[in-house]
């Protein structure tokens, strides 16, 4: 069943949507939907509805809604992905891989050992491109929220956002105090999770002590070293077992 995001609508029973341009054309002259085509409507926020196609053309489609709004794909557990730049297609990896798993918000943040660095111009261009993907991944695992993908960050502007948070940094420097020790310990119903995974050349030591004195959990994930884009998949797909809802029975 196809799935179309509508930003911002107020969806209901019985309401007639009408799709964005982009999302027609691709609708009329790629996927080919006709009248009386089943497809599903999502808000980008909280709500997503089945939906018969009552009108489509190269001008307009028409889609009405059908009750009730179908079950969340949503994860209980508010989860910030926080990103040291890296290069090229593995940003583009660990964006999508971050929306399956649920997470709610990606911050790219640029730290002492990025390589990928942009120019104003190349920054905004890099950051269409990544929302395209945080769109086109939402659709792909049916959700209904589409995850918010921030400005790039520098360092310092990130540790603010990390004071009295619960900030877990998985480092191949912490020898002692791996992840599944931390995820034993209980964690509020609303509290949020936030993430800090390094860059290529992970993180250096004086941003690990400017982390630690912001509250930040040091962490490690075991005996192997893991590429940022294993790192993020990885943690996050725990995190989300232990405190989400990852293999969590739906009965």
């Amino acid at each position: 069943m196809r799935y179309f995001f509508k930003e911002g609508a107020a969806l209901a029973a019985g309401r007639v949507i009408e799709l964005d341009p982009a999302d027609l054309n691709h609708a009329y002259r790629v996927l080919r939907l006709r009248k009386g085509s089943t497809v599903v409507i999502a808000n980008g926020r909280d709500a997503a509805f089945q939906g018969t196609v009552e009108e489509i053309g190269p001008g307009r489609g028409l889609v009405r809604l059908n009750g009730p709004p179908l079950p969340t794909a949503e994860s209980p557990r508010q989860i910030i992905l926080l990103q040291g730049l890296a290069k090229g297609e593995k940003m583009d990896q660990i964006i999508r891989q971050a929306v399956e798993l649920g997470v709610q918000q990606i911050i790219p943040v640029v730290t002492e050992r990025s390589i990928a660095r942009f120019s104003e111009s190349r920054e905004a261009g890099r950051l269409q491109r990544w929302r395209n993907l945080v769109r086109a991944a939402a659709k792909q695992c049916r959700r209904a929220a589409l995850p918010d993908l921030s400005s790039v960050h520098d360092f310092n502007r990130v540790l603010d956002l990390l004071s009295g948070r619960m900030t877990v940094v998985p480092w191949e420097g912490e020898k002692k105090f791996g992840l599944d020790r931390l995820l034993k310990q209980p964690l509020g119903e609303r509290e949020a999770v936030f993430l800090f995974i390094g860059p290529e050349g992970g993180f250096s030591p004086q941003e690990i002590a400017a982390l630690t004195a912001a509250g930040a959990r040091t962490v490690h994930l075991g005996p192997r070293i893991l590429r940022t884009e294993t790192a993020a998949a990885v943690t996050i797909a725990l995190i989300q077992a232990a405190w989400g809802d990852l293999g969590v029975s739906s009965g």
